[in-house]
């Protein structure tokens, strides 16, 4: 059984609905895969250190690919760069560097409750991840919609072109009906097996 890796988004983490629905539907659902969902360190370099020691425990060969939301989408594009493996992006932020900018100072997750500062060397972090090309565009799947009030979707669409796409008009940020593409999701994976 392969291991997929679910990263959450800015200010989230594992208990979100898309994550927990991202897991029960693949130990309901799908035989082929387990999900693994780190918590993520709000900042960059500490978060990146997270999944790379998860990928480590796991064995790089035993990993099916990534699936991130958000920031998490951002994440998973850079590991899917670096590794070569299979990822789908889920409204990802793809310049979080210029987004998060207005989150600049403390902030609370609203999961944990824990408080933390985000500041300019966190944006640093995150400019240095940024993926400028990938080695195989057929490895990614982007789900977005177009109603996303945080994300304008068409960032996505243009950076990830000749990647595979599911645009969905209306919906949000937190992707209305995410629970209905979960099975789009298992076949991609499926196929890249």
């Amino acid at each position: 059984m392969k291991a997929l890796i679910y990263l959450h988004g800015f200010n989230s983490s594992p208990q979100s609905k898309k994550a927990r629905q991202t897991c029960n539907y693949f130990e309901t659902e799908s035989s082929n895969f387990t999900v693994h969902v780190p918590a993520l360190p709000f900042r960059p370099k500490d978060a990146i250190k997270v999944v790379d020691e998860l990928i480590q425990s796991l064995g790089l060969t035993s990993i099916a690919g990534f699936i991130g939301s958000s920031l998490g989408g951002y994440y998973s594009l850079y590991f899917q760069r670096r590794y070569q493996l299979p990822a789908v992006l889920i409204n990802p932020a793809v310049q979080p560097y210029t987004l998060l900018l207005d989150y600049l100072g403390e902030n609370v997750n609203v999961y944990t409750d824990e408080r933390y500062i985000v500041e300019m060397k966190h944006m640093d972090e995150l400019r240095s991840l940024e993926v400028t090309s990938r080695a195989s565009p057929e490895n990614l799947l982007l789900l977005t919609q177009t109603g996303d009030e945080v994300l304008a979707y068409q960032d996505a669409v243009t950076r990830l072109h000749g990647a595979k796409m599911w645009v969905q008009s209306g919906g949000s940020h937190a992707f209305d009906g995410f629970r209905k593409v979960l099975p789009a999701i298992n076949s991609f994976f499926q196929l890249s097996l």
